[in-house]
């Protein structure tokens, strides 16, 4: 088992001289045998060892048994230790996961919280052979591309890592038995209430004796074949994004000139890829979902992707964006206001978001509002009177982020939509003997 190991390791680079790896230790026979044998080549490849138990609070005393056997493997190991007690069954209800997903999601996060705190480089995750075969069915019934078929991945993100992929389960289990390692067992993956448990306990041994008793293997090598593919589209699709796409805070602009002329293969890993750099997972992402956002024809329509992201077309373009979350109910920023007059101004510097206007042209009290049905201004530069909602539309703003634009008005009128353009009646010319400098931020003085 190791020396299969060490080649994965070295195919895939997946160590160096000098890494501290996390490794996920439930106490089962994969994370076991995983400890144990990176605990042995510890030493000859230059790495230091430090395991993460996650107690799921799911089987009560079995649960508290699987911490202390970890924690006694440990000691007897002597490598470093670290133990959580998490409620999986109530995070997964707040999140509305099941507890397969929630107990996922808490591990990695655990693990990526003893990473950061003790400067780790990996994180060594148990999956095997019989794992790959399994999430290949898993996505396969999902109905999945290039991504899910390829199953698991030797690496991600540069810091998980997976040295038993190539290792079937018989042969960690031998490994245990050779090194005398008792691993804890979980009675839940004899039940096949969840579909892993099925795929394993009933859809593999059947195909095996009516189909193919090589089926794991077969399946591993389209794995492989399938990875192939992926990193070509991974070139590719990178290569698309620098062409015709622009990055912005929070969202990411695809060029509908460009986009349209691609092939509908083109635009749906453009717009996986897309997604993935601003949402940081794929998580629900269906092909179906794909087909309604590259459907979205007519301009300000979207697509959204769950509450935080959405997609949407913006004049032609599809922008992929975090939503805008503010809403009228916020609290209206504090207005910052500067008098000076003419003679003190040239040397004042002023944008989009800082503005200087002509006092005297202010009747009132300045205050800070959204816009309200019906709102008009005359935009600088112009010589009639614009609905706030046609000015949005010209300025290509998205509809779901008109209400969480300030407008600065007096009495009368709207002085300036913020970060936008001030009315035309205020602006500074040859008569002007008062300036007025606002912002929504107390940023004048130190300019």
């Amino acid at each position: 088992m190791i020396k299969t190991m060490l080649v994965t390791v070295e195919k895939h680079n997946m160590l160096s001289h000098g890494d501290k790896v996390i490794v996920g230790l439930s106490g089962g026979p994969d994370s076991l045998a995983l400890t144990h044998a990176l605990f042995q080549i510890s030493k000859s490849a230059g790495i230091d060892i430090v395991a993460v138990h996650v107690n799921h609070l799911l089987r009560g005393e079995l649960a508290d048994a699987d911490e202390k056997f970890v924690m006694e493997f440990c000691l007897k190991l002597g490598v470093e230790c670290h133990t959580f007690k998490v409620d999986v069954s109530e995070y997964a209800l707040g999140h509305g996961l099941s507890f397969e997903e929630a107990g996922r999601r808490v591990r990695y996060e655990k693990f990526e919280e003893v990473r950061i705190k003790i400067g780790g480089t990996k994180i060594a995750i148990g999956q095997n052979r019989n794992d790959l075969v399994e999430t290949f069915f898993i996505n396969l019934f999902r109905g999945s591309g290039i991504d899910g078929l390829s199953s698991i991945e030797y690496i991600r993100d540069g810091v998980f890592i997976r040295p038993l992929l190539e290792v079937d389960r018989a042969m960690i289990e031998l490994y245990c038995e050779q090194n005398d390692l008792v691993a804890r067992r979980d009675h839940t993956n004899d039940e096949n209430d969840y579909v892993r448990n099925k795929i394993r306990n009933e859809l593999i041994p059947y195909i095996k004796n009516n189909f193919n008793p090589s089926i794991n293997d077969t399946i591993f090598r389209t794995t492989e074949m399938m990875k192939e593919e992926k990193s070509f589209w991974k070139i590719h699709v990178q290569n698309m994004f620098k062409s015709m796409c622009v990055s912005e805070e929070d969202k990411i602009i695809i060029r509908g000139t460009s986009f349209t002329l691609l092939t509908v293969s083109e635009q749906k890993q453009l717009m996986r890829y897309c997604i993935k750099s601003i949402r940081k997972h794929l998580v629900d992402i269906s092909s179906d979902q794909l087909n309604q956002i590259l459907n979205l024809s007519r301009t300000n329509t979207s697509i959204r992707l769950d509450e935080h992201y959405e997609v949407a077309n913006v004049y032609g373009d599809y922008v992929v964006s975090k939503i805008d979350t503010r809403r009228r109910t916020e609290k209206a920023p504090e207005l910052c206001v500067t008098h000076m007059d003419i003679k003190r101004f040239s040397g004042v510097t002023t944008d989009e978001w800082v503005v200087a206007i002509d006092a005297d042209q202010v009747n009132g009290k300045l205050t800070v509002r959204n816009r309200n049905t019906g709102d008009r201004f005359i935009p600088l530069g112009m010589k009639g009177h614009k609905k706030i909602k046609d000015f949005f539309i010209d300025e290509k703003v998205q509809v779901a982020k008109r209400d969480a634009i300030w407008l600065v008005c007096d009495d009368e009128k709207i002085v300036w939509v913020h970060g936008m353009r001030i009315h035309d009646h205020c602006k500074i010319t040859k008569d002007t003997k008062n300036i007025m400098i606002i912002s929504l931020q107390d940023i004048v003085e130190k300019r």
